[in-house]
């Protein structure tokens, strides 16, 4: 399977946190000649001068295979999937089945145009339920594998009402199944890979910002918690993946030759190198040469 380097990179969803981040990233690697973002808004005005010099927005609706995204699909080498019709975790399932849809029109869509490499925007709410009992009990520092079975929907009080990402989190395994089965149907053509993307705040992207309710606009103490708000906040802060190691990550997911991959498609877990946490990270490590530079417990304590 011979992966050729990308000159141009599609990102959907490129107006968001996260996309926004790693549009700015490729637009500063020099082997990157141009991004086409497909943003709902078209609002250029949310990218630095220097990314708008490589970057042409492409408005469309991904839950339909027509339109001008479709035509652009034509020109890409790799495509980076982070949209979503509503990104939040406890988004409901309609709105969790119509944004399965997008990342099912993407796969085709990159079969039909020809296109290299894959990257799906996975979750951690994947792997949710493992926070709770009766799957913590199998966890412990670096048992958290992408071989595991997926356990998704997190569970997590907000200060106002008690949320679970079910629907997020299903819509997110289901993903990485398509991208396996479309990987594969493909004959070599498509390489894929799901990344299950942890805790990335806006802006700065401060781990001092995340609190035991989901928000971090959230002003609780975190110093008086019961131990199901400290178990969550310690989830939470496990899962930390600052800015530097979402560029390197995503970058790198576009990049990576796939020949040594034990299948066309690959899962891999997207945090930072968070000291004790569950998270394991060896094969971002082994297969997309992924080397994280920070950790959350330089700037918190654990709880």
């Amino acid at each position: 399977m011979n992966h050729t380097m990308p000159r141009k990179i599609m990102v959907t969803g490129a107006g968001g946190n996260l996309g926004q981040k790693v549009v700015e990233a490729l637009t500063r690697a020099d082997w990157c000649e141009q991004v086409i973002g497909i943003d709902r808004s078209g609002d250029y005005s949310k990218f630095s001068e220097h990314a708008r010099k490589r970057l042409r927005l492409v408005r469309g609706d991904l839950t339909q295979r027509a339109g001008e995204w479709t035509e652009a699909m034509n020109e890409v080498d790799a495509v980076i999937h982070f949209a979503a019709l509503n990104p939040v975790p406890d988004s409901s399932w309609l709105e969790s089945m119509a944004s399965y849809d997008m990342t099912q029109n993407l796969l085709m869509e990159c079969v039909r145009a020809g296109v290299g490499r894959f990257v799906f925007a996975s979750s951690n709410h994947t792997m949710g339920a493992y926070k709770d009992a009766p799957l913590a009990q199998q966890m412990g520092p670096g048992r958290l594998t992408t071989r595991i079975a997926t356990a998704p929907g997190t569970r997590w009080h907000d200060g106002k009402r008690e949320l679970h990402s079910l629907a997020y989190g299903t819509a997110k395994v289901m993903g990485e199944k398509l991208c396996a089965s479309i990987a594969e149907l493909s004959e070599g053509r498509l390489s894929a890979v799901s990344i299950r993307v942890g805790w990335a705040l806006t802006g700065d992207n401060n781990a001092r910002d995340i609190t035991h309710s989901g928000s971090p606009a959230s002003t609780s103490d975190t110093t008086e918690l019961d131990e199901a708000a400290r178990r969550t906040l310690r989830w939470f802060r496990n899962m930390w993946l600052s800015n530097r190691d979402l560029d390197q990550l995503f970058i790198r997911s576009v990049l990576a030759p796939s020949d040594e991959w034990p299948a066309p498609a690959i899962i891999v877990n997207g945090v930072s190198n968070n000291a004790g946490m569950d998270w394991d990270l060896s094969d971002a490590i082994r297969y997309l040469g992924y080397q994280p530079e920070d950790d959350a417990y330089l700037h918190v304590e654990r709880t």
